[in-house]
C-alpha cells in the first residue's frame, strides 16, 4: 500500500438485516446508529453482489468512512470492509469489476475540515475476499473546491475520470485518463466555458465520448482529448443522466425531462448515433402533480435490450432527510422504450433510488437510500437493496415484509379535500371505492388510465379504507386519513 489505510471489519458489530427472500428475489435492509448511504452495486458473475457506501456518525457527520460488503444472491450477508484514510474524508464514487476477476474502486478524498477543499481522486484494487491491494492517489489544485467525480472503464480496462471542481465560483471539468495500473496515460483541462462531466465513453475508433450534466450536450474528443463536436441534448433532458450503450455508436439515456411542463419526470431515449441527434426513439413517464427524478447513479439498465429496466425516485426533491413519504419506481420496457408495466415500493418513509442494475437470471436490483422520517428526528439514514424479478416482483414467504410493493398508491396521505391515484400503466380500467371504519361504502370511482381524482369535500374527518381493483388482476387496500 502506497499510503496508510485503517480498515476493520464490521461483519456483525452492527449491521441489522430485514430479510425476505426465495429463489432469485430478497429484500436488505442495512441500518445502524450510523448514517448510510448507498453509492454503487455491482453483480458479479457466480451472483455474488457487492455494494459500497458512505458511512458517518451522526454526532460528527464531517468524518467520513467508506464502505464495502458482499451479500449472496439471496441477500445474505456475507463479509464487509469500512476503512478510512487518516488524514482525510473518503467517499466512494464507483466500482468496477476488473478481466481479472478483481475490482478497481475510484473515490473522492478531501479534508476533514473542509469538505470539498484538498481534495483529490483515490483509487484502489480489491479482492473478492474484499481485501485492498493497490492504492494511488491524484491531487487537485488544493484552493479549488471539488464538485463531482464521475469515472468509467473501458474494455481494455483503462480507467476515465470526469472531474469537476469550482474555479473559484465556476464549475471547470478536468478528464484523466488511467491505465489498469492506476498511471496516468493522459489529461485535459476544459477552460473554455462551465461544464459538469457527468457520463464518458471510449469509443472503438479511438475517440472519446462525454456528457455535459452541466450544458445538456453531447461531446465528441479525438484522440488528443481535442473537443470536435457538440450537440445538445434532446427532449430536453436535465440532470441525473443514466446511460446504457447497446453498440459502440447506439446507447439508451435516461433523464430528468423538464419539458414538456410539469417539469421533474422519467425521460428516455433510444439514441442511434454518439453525436447526429437528427434520429431516436423518445418515451417518458410522470405523475402530473409531483416531481419524479432518475435514480441518482444510474437509473436504466438490460442484460436484453428487449427486457430494459428504469427506476427513479416518485415524489422527491432536493435533500436525504425529507419528512415526506416517496418510492422507488422501477419500470421494464421493450427495446423501443414501450412500457409494459410499473411498480411502487415504499411509500412507508422517505425513499431516494440510487441504481438499478440488470441480473444474469433476467430480473434486476435496486439500491438506494431510506430515511424513516417516522421514528427518528436525527440526520440517519439506512441503505434499502431489493433483487426483483423480471415482472419486479419480491416473492417470499413473509406476512408482513419491510416494504410494500405496490401497483397503485393514493396520496396525499393523511388528506383533506381530495384524494389522487397513481394506477400503473399496465391497468387500462379501474374502480376505486372509499369504505369507512363499518364497512358502509362512502364513495366509489371508475378510472380509465394512470391518474385520477376522487373528491372528498364531503366526508368528515376520520379514517378510511381504499380499495383500487380491475377485472385483470389488480387489487390494492389501504387506510386512507381525513384531517
Amino acid at each position: 500500500m502506497k499510503h496508510l489505510i485503517i480498515a476493520f471489519t464490521l461483519f456483525t458489530l452492527f449491521f441489522a438485516t430485514n430479510l425476505c427472500s426465495q429463489n432469485t428475489t430478497f429484500e436488505y435492509l442495512l441500518s445502524s446508529p450510523l448514517d448510510e448511504y448507498f453509492t454503487d452495486i455491482v453483480e458479479i458473475e457466480d451472483g455474488m453482489i457487492y455494494f459500497t457506501a458512505r458511512l458517518s456518525d451522526v454526532k460528527n457527520p464531517n468524518r467520513i468512512r467508506a464502505l464495502v460488503a458482499k451479500i449472496d444472491h439471496s441477500g445474505n450477508l456475507i463479509d464487509s470492509l469500512v476503512f478510512t484514510l487518516p488524514d482525510k474524508n473518503i467517499y466512494i464514487n464507483s466500482l468496477f469489476r476488473t478481466e481479472n476477476g478483481e475490482f478497481d474502486i475510484v473515490a473522492s478524498i478531501y479534508d476533514t475540515a473542509d469538505l470539498h477543499k484538498n481534495a483529490g481522486v483515490a483509487l484502489f484494487g480489491m479482492n473478492e475476499q474484499l481485501s485492498l491491494f493497490d492504492e494511488t492517489r491524484y491531487y487537485l489544485p488544493p484552493t479549488f473546491k471539488l464538485a463531482s467525480i464521475y469515472p468509467s472503464i473501458t474494455a481494455n480496462g483503462d480507467i476515465l475520470i470526469g472531474i469537476t471542481m469550482f474555479m473559484p465560483n465556476v464549475p471547470k471539468s478536468y478528464l484523466y485518463i488511467l491505465d489498469n495500473n492506476f498511471d496516468s496515460i493522459n489529461a485535459v483541462f476544459f477552460p473554455d466555458k462551465a461544464r459538469e462531466i457527468n457520463q464518458l465513453k471510449n469509443l472503438n475508433n479511438g475517440k472519446i465520448w462525454m456528457l455535459d450534466q452541466l450544458g445538456e450536450n453531447y461531446e465528441l474528443l479525438d484522440s488528443s482529448l481535442n473537443i470536435i463536436s457538440t450537440q445538445r441534448v434532446p427532449e430536453v433532458l436535465s440532470a441525473n443522466y443514466g446511460m446504457k450503450w447497446d453498440t459502440d455508436t447506439s446507447f439508451y439515456l435516461l433523464g430528468d425531462q423538464i419539458v414538456p411542463r410539469p417539469a421533474h419526470s422519467l425521460g428516455f431515449i433510444r439514441q442511434f448515433h454518439p453525436i447526429d441527434t437528427t434520429g431516436y426513439l423518445s418515451n417518458h413517464w410522470r405523475v402530473s402533480d409531483t416531481v419524479d427524478f432518475p435514480a441518482l447513479w444510474n437509473g436504466i439498465d438490460f442484460q436484453n435490450k428487449d427486457s430494459i429496466f428504469i427506476g427513479g425516485t416518485r415524489n422527491m426533491w432536493v435533500g436525504f432527510y425529507n419528512s415526506w413519504p416517496s418510492w422507488f419506481v422501477v419500470l421494464q420496457t421493450d427495446s423501443m422504450l414501450n412500457i409494459r408495466w410499473e411498480r411502487f415500493y415504499g411509500g412507508d418513509a422517505y425513499y431516494m433510488m440510487g441504481k438499478v442494475v440488470a441480473t444474469n437470471d433476467g430480473g434486476c436490483l435496486v439500491a438506494g437510500t431510506r430515511y424513516d422520517y417516522r421514528n427518528t428526528t436525527q440526520r440517519e439514514t439506512d441503505i434499502i437493496i431489493l433483487k426483483l424479478n423480471s415482472e419486479g416482483l419480491i416473492l417470499g414467504t413473509r406476512e408482513n415484509p419491510g416494504i410494500k410493493m405496490q401497483e397503485a398508491i393514493v396520496y396525499p396521505n393523511p388528506g383533506n379535500e381530495e384524494i389522487k391515484v397513481r394506477i400503473a400503466v399496465q391497468y387500462k380500467q379501474s374502480l376505486f371505492e372509499l369504505f369507512d371504519l363499518n364497512g358502509r361504502l362512502v364513495l366509489q370511482e371508475d378510472f380509465s388510465g394512470t391518474e385520477g381524482t376522487v373528491n372528498t369535500t364531503f366526508l368528515p374527518s376520520g379514517t378510511y379504507i381504499y380499495k383500487i381493483s380491475s377485472k385483470d388482476g389488480l387489487f390494492e387496500s389501504g387506510k386512507w386519513v381525513r384531517q
